[in-house]
């Protein structure tokens, strides 16, 4: 995989970790390569589009500016770094396949389609793949109370948009002196309804 040891060297800075770790998984398991290749893809998507600018009219961006948004290359280069890497992260925490996590909830294969239809449980694409974020799972099981979750979650959102959510403390679920994920929410017990009320856009 030398090649790709070379491509992560071209990448922004902070993104080349993030990489390194997914070939290291692939060259233990050639069955993780599928994701490494996809992973690729993203970045090769990403950085053709960094070199692509922007062209807002003049009036436009200095409102933008007046309110915090920054241009510059450098904070461009950043949130592409940032999104990268988080991406490679995500990923990384996912199960590849349908065949993977159908062997995972010990049901058939075509029962996994049927619970992605009816929304309980999340998958995104990734080349000719799905993954599903672990943090959906608790041993053998999918979190009680996710298909309520999921199904109330806009199809439309982007998976950072939703890994962030489920996996980020919230001070509107704080037990104790504890802000909760809602995913901790979820496998202890919590009202799903709770959840629903905070969706992003909801």
């Amino acid at each position: 995989m030398a090649h790709r040891t070379d491509f992560v060297a071209q990448v922004p800075a902070g993104v080349g970790p993030a990489l390194t770790r997914l070939i290291e998984v692939a060259d233990q398991d050639p069955e993780a390569e599928r994701m490494v290749v996809g992973l690729l893809g993203v970045v090769t998507h990403e950085l053709e589009c960094w070199r692509e600018k922007a062209v807002l009219p003049q009036e436009e961006k200095e409102a933008w500016e007046a309110v915090g948004a920054r241009f510059d290359t450098v904070a461009v280069a950043n949130a592409r770094s940032h999104r990268i890497g988080a991406h490679a992260e995500l990923i990384a925490n996912s199960i590849q396949g349908d065949a993977a996590v159908a062997d995972l909830l010990g049901v058939d294969r075509t029962r996994i389609s049927q619970r992605l239809g009816e929304r309980s449980l999340y998958a995104f694409p990734s080349g000719d793949e799905r993954l599903y974020p672990r943090w959906q799972f608790t041993g053998h099981k999918t979190l009680l109370g996710l298909k309520t979750v999921l199904g109330a979650l806009d199809p439309a959102l982007h998976p950072l948009v939703v890994d962030h959510w489920f996996t980020t403390p919230s001070v509107d679920l704080e037990v104790g002196d504890e802000d909760m994920t809602p995913r901790a929410w979820l496998e202890t017990g919590g009202d799903p309804e709770r959840l629903v009320q905070l969706i992003p856009g909801a």
